[in-house]
This record gives structure tokens, C-alpha cells and sequence, in this order.
């Protein structure tokens, strides 16, 4: 959704007002020396989970270094404050660099690494994985992430789908969502798991059978790494077709009690944390609110998202083989749109809304380890979702729409490696899963107007719809089961088999998937990948109860192959180049989309019968924040292509964007050490003014600018006889394309320290030289049609105080 004008000129002053306070109350810590650091945390094995003892830990740039305890944890004191690289080495272990590591003064860091298993040393050849580091199990397509390259994205307004928009294999929908599409895909087709918990849709004003909505959820300071697979997954993930976003949680200090404050574009809030039971575990604690709604109350605006949500992660060590973690979130969301009341509001017929949902996910895992071989985890979760709507359409209609979807699940994985050339991972899941659907659409008609002469008097009717109305409370359940090998048959060949099986108790399907990664290195730095297989994605809850014929729709699937290389240029540089075909079938489709009538009824009926295809390359270079700059630049070019199924020829399928090119980069420096810093951040006048300008202890810039071709979509043609807009029958579907989209986002970050407290702030500017995207039109009953934009000049900035 567009921010109106107003909203964000007070947002940014409520932004200032509060920067001004916190500055001139830290005064005093500028002439003091900084208090030290502390790095610490644990290094495990990334198949087995198992603590790697003596493994060695460097912070480059200094002579501070320490090894592993038994339990695999360190601890580095007296670390001066900065920003570091921290290498990470273990024997028969591929070498790993984190960058970008935070120390702040009078506070500990904390890492928690995952070191890869090589047997390619037993050639004498040297493996390291660099700044760089593959997800478990992952052979092609895939992204990993830490806090601080989520938290530093231009762009992306500390959201973490939307800091996968910018990769090469995904798109969006639009700047007003962050629904991830991948590679020629749609709507709800990427898997979200949170701490091996299965989350339907992490978002505030989350969209029913989708994965998206305007604002994420999850606060990025508990995020420790974010694993993104844009295909080809492995067996372990299931019912979704395209992608998996997996994203797990740190923990909190064991040592000491910290805390922030945050406030931002996406709310105000708060997190500590701290140990529990003397250590033996840790805990996670944050509440947002958003607050534009109380800023912007006296100009009589109303239609602002009001939200808020709550987050908490406890770990505790039962033993030295046993843990068990505890998450949950949750969000409350309501906004009310009136006619005429939001000059940036979408003219889509409506002239009142209201819409109140909530959400949430809690669970608790036990991970047990079982010597140095393997380890087990079982995990107890339940999720909800639940939308309240009510549309008042033109004309009084009414549109109403109270669901609660709801999963209850069981989820078992086993690991065991009986040595590092073979290992088995196998498990299962089974989710009861309640839901309760109430929605009621009311009778609609198309009538017959006395054009030209009389263009506003009815003299008959065309066609009459009947009322919709759909109850259905229900209990059913899904069921999953799945087995995979790890095997290295020879020191340079990795290859990867899966079987995966998936059943839906409603619909009584079931699917069989089976996968395959093979990847050959072809030296230290570079390696051959492919991996093929069937992903099946079970039809949504929304789609199966629109009609009782609906009981018989199955599977979505699609066939994946993809193939690629990748080379380490350097330590801190990758570059990637893959291809891939991406085969549909068995798509649900309204069955009035089966007619070329334009003015069929659609009933909620559904089949299978969509299918379609996409095709293409990415090229990804990616060099991490070293030396003082980082910089990303890849280009795709895709095809994605359905079949009419009005009459069987091929069409553009909606997210068919072909070319699509993305660069960033950001240089950034530390000014602790310049005299002439040091004296002017003892000026006042500075102290209040630098949020503005690109100076404090530590500084990043960095620019991103991204390029899509234009989008399909249908061209509507307007029958002034009926007042109203139809798909006509001769018009190729998406036979029209929207303009390019592009913009240039330009971000300024800030870290300022003081003694045992830090302030961090960034100010973005999305769109920096106001490119008017085009993200739909509105067809209104006059025949006249508006352009809907994306966003404009859009500045947002941000602080958070850390404690």
C-alpha cells in the first residue's frame, strides 16, 4: 500500500524528535574511552550437529584468537569495538569467514557456526567456502543470509522477504507486498519454516491462501541465519512447488541481560533477553506496535494499518545430548478504509472496508544428539490463521468473509552419518488440521443500459448472479513422509537421492516425489551442480471448500531441472551461473475461466486443468562487505508460458517478466579514528543534525537499482451498453504488457557507540528519482480507466538503541 504524504512527513519527525533526545543524552560518553567486546558462541558440524571441540577461531585484523571448548563454544574478551571478519578453521573441515561481525563496546556478540564435512583433502586438494556458505543439503539455487546482510539491504525496510525479492530467481508481485514469486511462479507456492516450524503466512494482513502481505512479522534480531532454496529442494521440504525460506532463530545471551528499543517505519518496539537456570539456556522476548496511526490522529486521517505483534524464543540444555527450544508469534492486525477517505486508496468498486485478522505459531522442539554420528529432533507445533472482512462494494453489496484456518503437527527428523561419505536423513510429519469458513457474497447483476441515448437507464437485464454463500467447518489432516542419502562416492562427486510421499485427508490424494542433486568439483573453488525432481503442492484450504466438487481437486505440480556452476573467485567473491525448466500440471483454475463467456458465473467450482512452463538463466556475482565495500550484480532472462484453457493456445503467464537485472553495492567506513571526527561529534549543532549526513563511529552508503521488464496482463474492453468492463472473447490473454519497472534506492546507515549502549539508525529512500511504476489500472463503471502506482519517492528511516 502507498503511505499518503502527510504520514510520512510525520513519521520522519517523529524519527528526528526522538533521534534529538538520544543524542543529546549521550553527550558526555563522547570524551570517554570505549569499554571492550566480547565474541563468543559455538561451532557445530553441519551434518551431525554435534560441538566441534579445538575447533579455532581468528578476528582478523588482530592478534585475538581462541579454541572450541568441548561443547564447542568460545568465548574472545577484550575485543576492541568494530566491525571484523572472524575465520572460523577445523581440520577436515571446509574453512569459513563470517563477515561484518558487530563488536560493541560493553556488550557481547554472539555466532553460532555450522562447519561443512570435505573429503576432498585426502586428494590434497584445499576446500574453503570463503565469506560464503550453502545451506544443509542444498546442491543448486540456493541463498544464505545472516542478520546483518538482512538488517543493511537497501531497499528493504529491515523486511525479510523482501530481501529475497532482490535475488536473481525471484520477483514480485508489487512494491506494496512481499510475496515471493520465483521463477515464473504464483501466489503461495514458497514454504516458510521457522526453527523447523512450519509457518502458513508470516505477515501482518497476510492474504488468504498466499504467503505474502504488506509487512512481515518476524523481527530480524532474532534471526541468526536465512536459508532461501529457489528450486529443486530437497526431500526434507514438501507441499510447495516452487521455493523454501527457512529461517533460523539465535539465542539469547547466556551470560548477561541486554536489551533495545526499535523504531521505524514498521513500528516502535522493544526486545531483551538474557539466561536462564544460570546459563543453561537463554531467552528471546519483543513486542512492535505500529504507531503512524497515533502520530497522524489529530489530521483526521484513519485508513493506516494498525498492528502489533509479539515474539519469543527460550532454549534450555538438559544435558550435554539433550535441548529443547521453545518459539512463538504472534500478530494482531485491523485497518478500516471509507470511501474517499485516503487519496492513495485503489478505486477497485469498494466503498467501505474493514479487515481484522490475527495470526500466530508456537512450538517446541527436542533436539537429541546421539553420540557423533547423528542426531534426532521432534517438534510440537500449532499455527493459526484467522481473517475477518467486511466489503461494502458499489451499490450497497456486501461481501463478508470470517475464516479461521488452523494446523496442528507432529514433525520427526532422524540424521545419521556413519561416516563422512554416507549419511541418511529420514522423517515424517502429521498435521490436524481444523478450519472454520463462513463467507457470503451478495446477489450481483449485469444489466442493460439505454445507450447512448439514455446511458444511465436500465431497460433490462443481461445476466443475474446468485447469492455465494459458503459454511464449512471441518476437521482434516495431511500426512508426510520422506527419506534421503547423502553419498560421496568419490571424493570429488557428491550426489544426493530423495523420495518424498504426501497425502491430504480431505481430498483423499496423495503425491510421490521423487529428487536427485548431483554436484562435481571440479577444483577447491569451483563445482559442476544438477538436480531434478517433482515438487507437489496440496490445494489450498480456500480453493477446496469453495464448492463441494472442489473434494476431488489434486495436486499442483511442477518438474524441475536445474543445472549450473559456481566459482570462488575469491574469499569474498562468488559467482553463479544456472539453468533451469520448470514443467506445471495439474494447476486448479475457476471452470469459468474455461469458457470464453465472458459473463459466466463463477460458482467456486475448480480443476485441475491449468498447465505451463518456464524456462531460463541467472547469472549472480556477489562479492561480501570486505575491504570496506560490497557489491551484488545478476541478470535473469525467463520465459513462463500457460496454455488457454478457453481454447488450448499458449499465453504469458502473469509473472512473465523476461528480463530482469539488479545491482547493489555499499562502501563503508569507521571514523573512530579521525581527529577531526572526534571534535566535531563534540558539537552540538552536529549532534542534532547527523542524522542527516553520512558521518558517526561507523557508516555505510549503499545504493541497489533494479530493473524487470514490463508484466503481462489482459487488456479489458468496455461495453458502455452494460456500464461494465469484460475480458473479451478474441483478446489473447496478457496480450499487453505494463512499462519497465525500475528504481534506484538509495540507503544510509549509522552506528553510533557509547559506553555499554549503541545507537544504530538508517534513512532509506525507495524510488530516489520518482520513476511513476505502474502496478495495475482500475477499470471504473464510467469507462474510464486510472492508473495504479507502485511506490514513489518514498522516504523511510529507522533507530534502534541496543542495551
Amino acid at each position: 500500500m502507498r503511505i499518503p504524504k502527510k504520514e510520512r512527513i510525520f513519521s520522519m519527525c517523529a524519527l528526528l524528535a526522538a533521534t534529538v533526545i538520544i543524542r543529546t543524552g549521550g553527550v558526555r560518553a563522547e570524551n570517554t574511552p570505549y569499554q571492550k567486546g566480547v565474541l563468543k558462541g559455538q561451532v557445530l558440524d553441519q551434518s551431525t550437529e554435534n560441538p566441534l571441540e579445538a575447533a579455532s577461531i581468528m578476528i582478523e585484523g588482530t592478534s585475538l584468537g581462541t579454541a572450541a571448548d568441548n561443547q564447542g563454544r568460545y568465548q574472545i574478551d577484550a575485543v576492541p569495538p568494530g566491525v571484523y571478519n572472524v575465520r572460523f578453521l577445523m581440520i577436515g573441515y571446509e574453512t569459513r569467514v563470517v563477515n561484518n561481525v558487530v563488536i560493541n563496546p560493553g556488550r557481547s556478540t554472539l555466532q553460532t557456526i555450522l562447519l561443512k564435512p570435505t573429503v576432498l583433502e585426502t586428494e590434497g586438494v584445499t576446500v574453503t567456502a570463503g565469506f560464503f556458505h550453502d545451506a544443509k543439503d542444498a546442491v543448486v539455487s540456493n541463498r544464505s543470509m545472516d542478520f546483518e546482510e538482512i538488517r543493511l539491504d537497501v531497499g528493504s525496510v529491515e523486511d525479510i522477504q523482501r530481501v529475497i525479492q532482490a535475488l536473481p530467481a525471484v520477483v514480485s508481485a508489487g512494491d506494496q507486498e512481499n510475496e515471493i514469486i520465483v521463477r515464473g511462479g504464483m501466489y503461495g507456492e514458497n514454504l516458510f519454516v521457522m526453527d523447523n516450524i512450519e509457518i502458513p503466512n508470516p505477515n501482518h494482513f497476510g492474504y488468504q491462501g498466499a504467503g505474502g502481505g504488506p509487512v512481515n512479522m518476524i523481527n530480524n534480531y532474532f534471526v541468526r541465519q536465512v536459508d532461501f532454496f529457489a528450486g529443486a529442494f530437497p526431500a526434507r521440504y514438501g507441499d510447495k512447488a516452487s521455493s523454501v525460506l527457512d529461517i533460523s532463530l539465535r539465542e539469547g545471551d547466556r551470560k548477561r541481560r541486554t536489551g533495545h528499543a526499535y523504531l521505524g517505519m514498521s513500528g516502535a518496539g522493544m526486545m531483551i533477553e538474557g539466561p536462564i537456570a544460570g546459563g543453561r539456556g537463554s531467552y528471546l522476548l519483543s513486542g512492535r506496535k505500529s504507531f503512524l496511526d497515533l502520530i497522524i490522529s489529530s489530521t483526521g486521517l484513519t485508513a493506516v494499518p494498525k498492528y502489533y505483534n509479539l515474539q519469543g524464543k527460550a532454549v534450555y540444555d538438559i544435558g550435554l545430548r539433550d535441548r529443547i527450544m521453545l518459539n512463538g508469534i504472534y500478530g494482531n492486525d485491523r485497518i478500516h478504509i471509507e470511501e474517499g477517505q485516503d487519496e492513495s486508496a485503489y478505486d477497485r468498486g469498494a466503498d467501505d472496508v474493514v479487515s481484522i485478522s490475527h495470526q500466530y505459531a508456537a512450538g517446541a522442539t527436542w533436539r537429541h544428539l546421539y553420540g557423533e554420528k547423528g542426531y534426532s529432533k521432534i517438534t510440537l507445533s500449532q499455527t493459526l490463521n484467522y481473517w475477518n472482512q467486511d466489503v461494502t462494494q458499489s451499490g450497497g453489496k456486501k461481501y463478508l468473509n470470517i475464516s479461521t484456518e488452523m494446523e496442528r503437527a507432529i514433525k520427526a527428523e532422524w540424521t545419521y552419518q556413519p561416516s563422512k561419505r554416507l549419511e541418511f536423513n529420514f522423517g515424517g510429519h502429521y498435521k490436524s488440521i481444523p478450519f472454520d469458513l463462513d463467507i457470503h457474497a451478495d446477489p450481483d447483476t449485469t444489466f442493460i443500459f439505454d445507450y447512448p441515448k439514455h446511458p444511465y437507464w436500465i431497460i433490462g437485464v443481461k445476466q443475474a448472479y446468485p447469492a455465494y454463500d459458503l459454511k464449512n467447518r471441518t476437521v482434516t489432516s495431511k500426512s508426510a513422509l520422506f527419506g534421503q542419502v547423502r553419498w560421496h562416492p568419490a571424493s570429488r562427486l557428491t550426489a544426493l537421492f530423495g523420495l518424498r510421499t504426501d497425502y491430504f485427508g480431505y481430498t483423499g490424494k496423495r503425491a510421490l516425489d521423487p529428487r536427485i542433486g548431483l554436484s562435481y568439483a571440479l577444483s577447491g573453488r569451483s563445482n559442476l551442480n544438477l538436480a531434478c525432481g517433482r515438487h507437489s503442492q496440496s490445494p489450498a484450504i480456500v480453493y477446496i471448500t469453495s464448492h463441494p466438487d472442489n473434494r476431488d481437486l489434486d495436486y499442483k505440480r511442477t518438474d524441475q531441472v536445474v543445472c549450473g556452476v559456481e566459482h570462488l573467485f575469491r574469499e569474498d567473491i562468488r559467482g553463479t551461473v544456472e539453468v533451469f525448466y520448470k514443467d506445471y500440471s495439474g494447476v486448479p483454475v475457476s471452470t469459468s475461466d474455461l469458457t470464453a463467456d465472458p459473463f459466466d458465473y463463477s460458482d467456486g467450482r475448480m480443476a485441475n486443468e491449468g498447465r505451463g512452463f518456464a524456462k531460463g538463466v541467472e547469472i549472480f556475482l556477489q562479492k561480501k562487505m570486505s575491504r570496506k565495500y560490497h557489491y551484488t550484480a545478476s541478470y535473469s532472462y525467463s520465459v513462463s508460458r500457460g496454455r488457454d484453457p478457453r481454447n488450448g493456445s499458449c499465453y504469458d503467464w502473469d509473472f512473465d517478466y523476461r528480463h530482469v537485472f539488479t545491482i547493489m553495492g555499499g562502501v563503508g567506513w569507521d571514523l573512530r579514528e579521525k581527529a577531526w571526527y572526534q571534535k566535531l561529534k563534540r558539537n552540538l549543532l552536529f549532534q542534532i543534525t547527523s542524522w542527516m549526513l553520512p558521518f558517526a563511529d561507523q557508516v555505510e552508503v549503499a545504493l541497489r537499482w533494479r530493473y524487470l521488464g514490463g508484466r503481462p496482463y489482459t487488456e479489458r474492453t468496455y461495453m458502455p451498453q452494460h456500464r461494465s468492463w469484460i475480458t473479451d472473447p478474441s483478446t489473447p490473454l496478457n496480450g499487453s504488457r505494463y512499462p519497465a519497472y525500475h528504481r534506484l534506492d538509495l540507503r544510509l546507515d549509522q552506528r553510533h557507540m557509547f559506553n555499554g549502549w549503541n545507537l544504530v539508525m538508517y534513512f532509506d529512500i525507495i524510488n530516489i528519482y520518482g520513476r511513476e511504476n505502474i502496478w495495475s489500472y482500475s477499470y471504473s463503471g464510467d469507462g474510464t480507466k486510472k492508473r495504479i502506482l507502485q511506490y514513489q519517492v518514498f522516504p523511510v528511516g529507522g533507530l534502534s538503541i541496543e542495551f
